[in-house]
């Protein structure tokens, strides 16, 4: 038997895998996020302007110069305004402002240490602390910190003279003000991570297709490619040997199979590339025959078509490719045997072949990208592919229930799955041939 070229596969270069986005970068959460810190610099605004008045008849400014009066309130206030705004990136950006810890103690210390100066005003600013507590903080925690922050609010009025509806105004000002506050910030942070979501998805997408591409070259272009290389190799020993007719014939199908790659490749490129068991049977005994290898193939391809269904029957087609370009490049066979039936509910699909420790080929075993793709197919239809070697003999074999939600539409109505004759052919099998 005449040698046969092998091609030997190149490992791909490694990639570095793709970043996922870090935060959502879309037009609308820039303008809510800029909304959101405009809304807590007016409150800030606002917490100001009513604490200013306040001052003014607390113990210390009767007797202090009136700039003082003006100065430690403005100062407390932008001070409670820049713990704000951290607090608020903590939020918002976690791991780029301060700890949550830090931020929320920065909080306590601006609502509740001012009022010993500033007066019960002040701890308006405690409904910011309250908002911060409720979304940052898990929510057992945070009621419990909630309640007691409302308490003591309340508490600090009465202590501080103030009647029962200063202090009822208070503790509802407390409540409406955190609540809104915490529903605003709760908005923006849920549409943050549905943007954030939205984005990983469309990476996914793309990494998803970007696996497709790869798959489909590999299998579509490997099984072309090797022929071409053994049709040329046989144009050239026709060519010193002087038969020109069959120097002519080679090079037609290495013709053909130039432009067969060419459609593949368009067809990949577009994604709605499907095979036909019939014609990848029919090519792996012609490419395998031109090798030298006898393959023998027992099916019926049109039988499983009708019965196992196309989405099943096109699985079937990828792994007899790939299983036929894995004989061609990686054992010096003399023999292959392609077996595919339907048995109890299961498509079984066997591709053995001699020859595979023979010295000077690359080893045939089930961890090559090719194989991988065929699992990933396989696996896709809820199937499973084993792969045995032995004795200088190896064996790829795949099995896909049929009974599968979404494969019923696909078989003909009134046939049980998996129906069969005797010895576990189809009705009317046979085989297609052998050489």
């Amino acid at each position: 038997m005449s040698a046969v070229p092998r091609v030997r596969a190149t490992p791909a270069p490694r990639t570095r895998p793709a970043e996922a986005p870090r935060s959502a970068s879309s037009v609308a959460v820039r303008r809510l996020t800029a909304f959101t810190y405009a809304v807590f610099l007016l409150v800030a605004l606002g917490l100001t302007v009513t604490v200013f008045p306040a001052a003014g008849d607390t113990p210390w400014a009767r007797s202090a110069p009136a700039w003082l009066v003006v100065a430690v309130p403005l100062v407390a206030a932008l001070v409670a305004a820049s713990v704000n705004v951290l607090a608020l990136r903590t939020a918002l950006h976690p791991g780029e402002g301060p700890p949550r810890t830090v931020a929320l103690l920065g909080l306590a210390l601006v609502a509740y240490v001012p009022s010993l100066l500033l007066g019960v005003d002040w701890l308006a600013w405690t409904a910011v602390l309250a908002c911060f507590l409720v979304v940052v903080l898990p929510l057992r925690v945070a009621a419990a910190l909630y309640v007691a922050g409302l308490l003591l609010q309340l508490g600090l009025w009465r202590l501080a003279g103030e009647d029962w509806r200063s202090t009822i105004f208070a503790g509802v000002s407390y409540v409406a003000t955190s609540f809104l506050l915490a529903v605003l910030l709760r908005a923006l942070t849920t549409y943050q991570e549905l943007e954030r979501a939205r984005a990983e998805l469309a990476l996914a997408e793309v990494l998803r297709e970007r696996v497709r591409v790869s798959r489909d070259l590999h299998d579509l272009l490997g099984r072309n490619l090797t022929a071409v290389s053994l049709k040329v190799e046989l144009a050239r020993r026709h060519q010193r040997a002087g038969r020109e007719d069959q120097l002519r014939t080679e090079l037609d199908e290495v013709l053909a199979l130039s432009h067969a790659a060419a459609t593949d490749l368009r067809a990949l490129v577009t994604g709605y590339r499907a095979l036909s068991l019939e014609s990848e049977l029919g090519a792996a005994r012609r490419l395998l025959g031109d090798a030298g290898i006898g393959c023998e193939v027992d099916a019926d391809p049109s039988a499983l078509t009708a019965e196992a269904g196309p989405e099943v029957s096109e699985v079937a087609a990828w792994v007899v490719r790939e299983a036929t370009t894995n004989v061609l490049k990686h054992a010096r066979a003399s023999a292959c045997r392609i077996s595919a039936h339907v048995v109890d509910g299961e498509l079984r699909l066997v591709v053995s072949n001699d020859g595979a420790d023979a010295a000077g080929v690359p080893a045939q075993t089930g961890n090559g990208s090719g194989l991988l793709g065929v699992r990933e197919r396989v696996r896709s239809v809820g199937g499973r592919v084993d792969v045995r070697s032995a004795a200088g003999t190896f064996e790829l074999s795949c099995t896909v229930p049929l009974a599968r939600p979404g494969l019923q539409d696909g078989r003909p109505t009134g046939r049980p799955a998996g129906g069969r004759t005797r010895g576990g052919r189809h009705p009317g099998g046979r085989k297609v041939g052998s050489r």
